[in-house]
């Protein structure tokens, strides 16, 4: 079982203890160590197993479980009327990401082909520095912007209220 499923399971039991808006900031301020601590120790082997497989092994535990957090907690943010919504928006988001990423990669590597660009070991260290600041705006996003949907109720009733001035208004 990979470190990436691990980490699912794991933030699906934790998230309901200590609350989404924490979570989100523990795995991303430790995704962001873990692939920060593995640009600069890719080198390096520990009775003779790579370090870098070891934090890229905690990167993933850190970024699924990350992802596994993430997506409850924006239908949670915004209720059951704007929940879809709000989901569907962080999936678009998702994916200019996985393309974006991938492009931005390629760019910071100085290659000519970004369709299939050759890493290098001098690209290594901008490029997971380059993730690992994308992990840390993940944490700083939950620690600045977030809102602790732990124990609060989503309600329909409360809705109707906020959304009738709105829908009253002429177009």
């Amino acid at each position: 079982m990979g470190c990436g499923i691990i980490g699912k399971i794991v933030v699906s039991f934790v998230a309901p203890l200590l609350g989404r808006r924490a979570l989100g900031v523990l795995w991303g301020f430790s995704g962001a160590a873990a692939l920060a601590a593995a640009a600069y120790y890719h080198g390096f082997t520990i009775a003779g197993v790579p370090v870098m497989v070891l934090l890229l092994s905690a990167s993933a535990f850190c970024i699924d479980g990350s992802f596994s957090n993430l997506a409850p907690y924006t239908v949670e943010s915004y209720g059951v009327r704007l929940g879809a919504r709000s989901s569907g928006l962080g999936q678009t988001a998702n994916g200019v990401g996985k393309i974006l990423g991938p492009l931005s990669i390629a760019v910071i590597a100085g290659t000519s082909n970004i369709i299939s660009p050759q890493a290098t070991e001098g690209a290594l260290t901008g490029g997971f520095l380059f993730l690992a600041a994308g992990m840390a705006l993940v944490g700083m996003s939950f620690l600045f912007l977030g809102v602790e949907t732990h124990g609060r109720a989503m309600t329909v009733a409360a809705e109707p209220e906020a959304i009738a001035p709105a829908a009253a208004t002429p177009r």
